[in-house]
């Protein structure tokens, strides 16, 4: 056998046995690592399938503590307004579809309200847990198991609804117990000293295809399975021979859960089909296992995803091994020529043929294999060494080039950490601020609106006693009684109509401001408010001149709200012009909207003070409220009317040449002729 032949096989074995056992050993670990590899799966499932569950419990618990929270629920859960609480209820359950049931509970337990109707609720799980949410002063959470025919009247609507129909030959049962997902949240005064009632929210999972069918959506092939008492009560199982398994018996119990350390992995023939499963329990907010929530896949599915990757690695070994020989048979020609050619020589010379004369000149021939085989072997011997200090220098210069690299990735490193240490305090301190903010916003609303409202019965009775007595009713005053009388009469006036603007702009805020929408003349209404404006404007010699086009037209507003925008408007105008100034005001109807404008030749706003010039309280200069009086809240609350008619609002100012405010009011249609409007943020 030839030198050439032995190489082949040599590197042949060497290279093919080796990748042959590769091959099968591979082969040998894919198989058993299909089960592992299902397992693992299916543990990921699993774990997208309680999540599932648990963000509805989240959920439903967020719904309860914002609804418990509220302080119209409160006052109307205190007054035992039972339709209030059902409609606001209702608009609940209209968002969040898969809320089954409700009832409303009174501080000792005493139901006031349930949806839909039911048998009883005096349940005693349902008191238990009701007893822990007092005691926890929390909402309470869990998924508890009832029983069917002591929540609702056999063969009611809802009783039909929930009952599940157990796969029997023999005869027809139905299974009575229901999976049910609660959230029950205490109520509390303001004060949260004295606990007024409970709402129970609950999500019924019998004969629901909620979670199975947002499951599937995310985990492709799989399906899930609520199981009670080993009845399944919700599931998506499919199979060549059967669509629907809702009633069927689960291969697993919580029993045989709690002996299996609470999971079990395991396969099951489901409509002639194998299945591979992984069933865990459910269990309540005390820690007790109630029903069983298992992830399957069919095996074939799985397989074929695992059958993908063998004929993979098959396909890549075989792709190789072919590369390989030709890589062997062209390396092994390479090698043994030059030996093959001294062979021949060194066998013409072992046969005797003296007549070979090696002449120095031959040997030196660079021709000859033999000769260049030896050249070879002293090149490639003076290569490598040149090539070890090559490579020396270029090992140390990459060694020098890390050693830097690390420094500066180090500091890199410390200075990305300060930057993340610095943004991360910044944000803290950023979020405080805002919730200091929101909070102290939210004190100040409900304070000025709670002081407003407590002054306003004694101011009332000020200013109806000074005009009793300045009608000198009771008897004649002297001119020093009469001015002092007038003169409380005109602070009480004055007073109240802060209050009543603080009280405007807390109920516009809190989204309780009303609109009462009519069909009104634009010139009787701006003749009531300029009528009542004009001794002011008088006493200064201030002219006024009023221009409406056309003459006069039809509008839908609240006339109230619009003669509250126009005394707002002029009365500022008149405050801040001097005497002997000049006010316009052009009212103009364009196709869709109302144009609204008041110019005054007054002492005009900076432009700084432009931005804040709508913020309640604020005046633009503290000059400005020492010579004129003002509390700062005709603009904010006349910019929040305007906003609530669906308008907008302009300023335009020169400090020194006066002031231009421009309002557009659209008209309102027969579709948007509302009464109230939503809350102003």
């Amino acid at each position: 056998m030839s030198i050439r032949k032995k190489c082949i096989i040599f590197v042949a074995i060497v290279i093919i046995v080796p990748m042959l056992l590769i091959l099968i050993l591979s082969n040998v670990i894919l198989n058993n690592q299909i089960d592992k590899s299902a397992q693992g799966y299916l543990e990921n499932a699993f774990i997208i399938a309680k999540n599932q569950i648990l963000n509805q419990l989240d959920e439903m618990e967020k719904i309860s503590i914002k609804t418990t929270n509220s302080l119209d629920f409160k006052r109307e859960l205190k007054e035992k307004n039972i339709n209030m609480i059902d409609e606001n209820i209702n608009e609940i359950k209209e968002v969040y579809d898969y809320i089954d049931l409700y009832f409303v509970f009174s501080d000792d337990k005493r139901s006031i309200l349930n949806h839909p109707s039911v048998k009883g609720t005096n349940l005693d799980r349902l008191n238990e847990l009701l007893d822990k949410a007092k005691e926890d002063h929390k909402t309470i959470i869990s998924e508890e198991i009832f029983n069917l025919d002591d929540l609702f009247y056999y063969n009611s609507k809802e009783y039909n609804k929930f009952k599940v129909n157990i796969d029997n030959a023999d005869e027809k049962k139905y299974l009575n117990k229901s999976l049910v997902s609660i959230a029950i949240s205490p109520v509390y005064d303001k004060n949260q000293d004295k606990i007024l009632g409970f709402l129970v929210l609950g999500s019924i999972l019998n004969n629901s295809d909620y979670f199975p069918k947002t499951y599937s959506q995310n985990v492709e092939n799989s399906y899930l399975s609520i199981s009670i008492d080993e009845i399944r009560i919700s599931s998506n199982i499919k199979s060549p021979q059967k669509e629907d398994y809702i009633g069927s018996l689960n291969p697993i119990s919580l029993n045989d859960l709690n002996k299996s350390e609470k999971a079990y992995f395991g396969k099951q023939n489901i409509g002639g089909e194998i299945h591979m499963f992984l069933d865990k329990p459910i269990s309540n907010c005390d820690g007790e296992c109630v029903a069983v929530l298992g992830v399957g896949i069919p095996e074939n599915k799985f397989s074929i995803i695992m059958h993908m990757q063998r004929n993979i690695i098959v396909f890549v070994c075989a792709f190789f091994l072919i590369i390989m020989l030709f890589i062997c048979r062209y390396v092994s020609r390479k090698l043994t020529t030059p030996i093959i050619k001294a062979t021949e020589l060194a066998n013409q010379i072992s046969k005797g043929n003296n007549e070979v004369i090696i002449d120095k000149k031959f040997l030196e021939d660079n021709k000859d294999e033999t000769i260049i085989l030896l050249k070879a072997f002293k090149k490639m011997a003076d290569d490598l060494k040149c090539a070890e200090n090559e490579q020396k220098i270029y090992l140390q210069n990459i060694k020098d080039e890390q050693i830097e690299q690390k420094k500066l990735s180090k500091q890199l490193f410390l200075l990305n950490e300060s930057l993340e240490e610095k943004v991360k305090l910044r944000t803290e301190d950023l979020r405080e601020a805002i919730k200091g903010l929101k909070e102290a916003d939210k004190i100040k609303s409900l304070f000025l609106a709670n002081m407003s409202h407590e002054l306003r019965t004694p101011l009332s009775a000020i200013i109806t006693c000074s005009e009793i007595l300045k009608e000198e009713i009771f008897g004649e005053l002297n001119s020093k009684q009469l001015k002092h009388v007038t003169n409380i009469l005109n602070s009480g006036n004055h007073l109240l109509h802060l209050i009543n603007n603080v009280l405007d702009i807390s109920k516009i805020e809190a989204g309780k401001m009303k609109l009462t929408i009519g069909e009104y003349s634009i010139s009787d209404i701006a003749m009531e408010s300029f009528s009542v404006l004009k001794s002011l404007a008088y006493r200064k010699n201030i002219e006024i001149n009023l221009n409406i086009e056309p003459s006069d037209f039809i509008i839908k507003i609240d006339a109230n709200k619009l003669k509250q925008i126009l005394y707002n408007l002029i009365s500022n105008s008149i405050k801040f012009t001097e005497e002997g100034g000049k006010i316009q005001i052009n009212i103009t109807k364009n196709l869709a909207y109302m144009k609204l404008i008041i110019e005054d030749n007054g002492i005009g706003i900076k432009k700084e003070d432009q931005k804040r010039i709508f913020n309640e309280f604020e005046q633009v200069d503290n000059s400005y409220e020492r010579k004129y009086e003002g509390t700062g809240l005709g603009l904010p609350l006349t910019k929040k009317l305007v906003e609530m008619h669906g308008g907008e609002i302009f300023l335009i100012s020169n400090i020194g040449t006066g002031t231009k405010i421009i309002i557009t009011i659209p008209f309102q249609s027969e579709d948007n002729n509302y009464n109230t409007l939503p809350r102003i943020n």
